[in-house]
């Protein structure tokens, strides 16, 4: 099971289908947020992603530097979502965010 650290307290989990996510939240710290992913909105990722101050969000396909911030968070939660296809080869259909 793959996973992205969206900041120093929270992880980005991803599952293709509900059956694999409701069989991994019990081996989870502190679920904070398990959602479908059509379900979640601007709101609910805006305090888990990272943030560089001064520059804005952080970009999870590149290294951090001035050019790999985003300006929002939506699209910090949507580049930290290619990389865990990346990572899989399965598209998202369900996502858990932990607290560590």
């Amino acid at each position: 099971m793959n996973s992205v650290s969206l900041s120093n307290y929270h992880r980005l989990y991803a599952f293709s289908d509900y059956g694999s996510m409701k069989a991994a939240l019990p081996y989870m710290r502190r679920v904070v947020l398990a959602k479908r992913l059509t379900e979640v909105e601007s709101a609910d990722v805006r305090g888990y992603v990272g943030r560089v101050p001064g520059q804005g969000y952080v970009n999870y396909l590149e290294p951090i530097g001035k050019t790999s911030t985003t300006r929002s968070a939506d699209k910090s939660f949507i580049t930290a979502l290619q990389l865990l296809y990346k990572r899989n080869g399965y598209s998202a259909r369900y996502v858990v965010i932990e607290r560590m």
